[in-house]
């Protein structure tokens, strides 16, 4: 079937089950870093101390990335004017928008979602392993 017989909105389904898909693959691999792991033996006390152990999450921080998102898909007034972020914030959507998840990013981002910049909008997203 050549593409333009394809109904108009079977690409936007794919692409929203793909993105569905990958979500739920994050979540899955994330579940790893949670700190969950095999309980404990329910018989007998342990015979020795145990030993401390680091933080979890201590050894992957939290990281800051950029994608496009389709101007229809978007509440323009939700968005935030790339003009209107500080100097650090600009360089670091910069860093991000470039294809690099971003450590040490200002705590800011956490209540920024959306992007505009140059007549494009940008999610700004927060990985956590």
């Amino acid at each position: 079937m050549p593409v333009s017989a394809v109904p108009a909105g079977v690409f936007d389904r794919s692409v929203t089950a793909v993105r569905t898909a990958l979500a739920v693959a994050l979540l899955v691999a994330g579940t790893g870093c949670l700190g969950t792991g095999p309980a404990a033996p329910a018989t007998g006390t342990p015979t020795t101390t145990p030993t401390p152990t680091a933080a979890p999450n201590t050894d992957c921080p939290p990281a800051l990335t950029v994608t496009e998102v389709p101007a229809d898909r978007v509440d323009p007034s939700s968005a935030v004017a790339y003009e209107n972020l500080t100097a650090d914030q600009r360089a670091t959507f910069d860093r991000a928008r470039n294809g690099t998840a971003v450590e040490g990013f200002d705590y800011a981002w956490h209540d920024i979602d959306v992007v505009e910049y140059e007549d494009r909008y940008y999610n700004a997203g927060i990985l956590m392993c």
